[in-house]
């Protein structure tokens, strides 16, 4: 039986503490980037926060992902 993305992604922020850590980073990064892409002009200082954040979280989601990886096995044998 394969765990939908969205149901795995809620057992690892409940069960795996290193996960949910990256999760709420991630979501705060995310929230970071809506406020500066809710401007209509970025000064280069902003600009330069904005590419960080997008890598930033895509070091977060690489991560993440890792975590599933490794949990996958052993979360679709407990189901």
């Amino acid at each position: 039986m394969h765990m939908s993305l969205d149901a795995l992604t809620e057992r690892l922020v409940r069960e795996n503490d290193e996960f949910r850590r990256l999760f709420e980073k991630h979501r705060n990064f995310e929230a970071q980037l809506e406020k500066l892409n809710a401007r209509l002009v970025l000064n280069d200082e902003e600009r330069f926060e904005a590419i960080n954040l997008k890598k930033q979280k895509l070091a977060l989601k690489d991560r993440m992902a890792a975590i599933a990886r490794e949990l996958v096995p052993r979360a679709r044998h407990s189901i």
